[in-house]
């Protein structure tokens, strides 16, 4: 064998391959039911020894029922004319099979910890143990099950989308291509109105309040930030900030080291 073919077979743990386990077929509903209380006691099995159509299967009273499950019909005409009453069966009906023939087993997959690689690699395999016996669990034919697939129908035929009518008009904001602030500098540009040189102390309180939002600028943004020229803008931030010329921030402005007060801020 090579040292590939060695590689993509998959280990399986095999430490529990001699567990006895059943392999029982449950309704849906009772294996959600199952499912919500998960690593507790869930029922006990009742026989009173006629063979296989003498065991039941006796739910326990305060389980955790699924929300989905939980609600008895109301809105039908058949479900008006019955007597209020659970609508989940506490008793089943629990038939063993004697047809063994087959040699099954329960092979599981923990997939814990790997993320994004649980989509496209195989997790841990092991096996849980054999099936030594087959059984079936069938629900009985009494009200409280007629209640609950009358609710189930009834929940399959409800509309997903739902009209709701409402008092207000509400307020549609339409997109807009240009913006006011962009549109008035389009415009002086068309005008040729050039922007009007701002004193030297009050561009640098300015670049200093935008450097406190952001530790990064590029020239362009100042310049649309402050709507002064752009050589004037460069001509302060020579004064006050470096120019990076390497990644990650390369081609941006930031304060010198004597300018900055990220820390204190922090």
């Amino acid at each position: 064998m090579s040292t590939k073919e060695s590689r993509k077979r998959a280990v399986v743990d095999c430490k529990q391959a001699g567990k006895k386990v059943w392999l029982v077929k449950v309704p849906r509903y009772l294996s959600e039911i199952w499912e919500a209380n998960a690593g507790s006691e869930v029922g006990k099995l009742v026989t009173t020894g006629n063979g296989n159509n003498g065991v039941k299967l006796i739910s326990r009273k305060d389980l955790v029922i699924p929300e989905g499950l939980s609600t008895a019909p109301s809105t039908s005409i058949a479900s008006k004319k019955m007597a209020p009453g659970p609508s989940i069966p506490e008793e089943h009906t629990f038939i063993i099979k004697n047809d063994n023939e087959q040699s099954l087993a329960v092979l599981a997959e923990d997939k814990a910890g790997m993320e994004e690689r649980a989509q496209i690699q195989s997790g841990k395999l092991s096996i849980e143990g054999v099936v030594v016996q087959k059984a079936e669990c069938r629900p009985p034919n009494n009200l409280s099950y007629l209640r609950l697939k009358i609710g189930q129908i009834e929940k399959s035929g409800q509309p997903k989308r739902h009209v709701i009518q409402i008092g207000k008009a509400a307020m549609k904001y339409k997109p807009i291509s240009v913006h006011a602030e962009e549109a008035n500098r389009n415009k002086q540009k068309k005008e040729g109105i050039k922007a009007v040189r701002a004193d030297r102390d009050v561009l640098r309180q300015t670049l200093f309040h935008a450097f406190e939002k952001h530790q990064y600028y590029k020239l362009n943004d100042l310049t649309q930030l402050t709507n002064q020229p752009h050589g004037w803008i460069k001509e302060i931030l020579n004064e006050i900030a470096v120019y990076n010329t390497a990644p990650p921030h390369k081609n941006m402005w930031e304060l010198k080291p004597e300018y900055r007060n990220y820390d204190t801020q922090k």
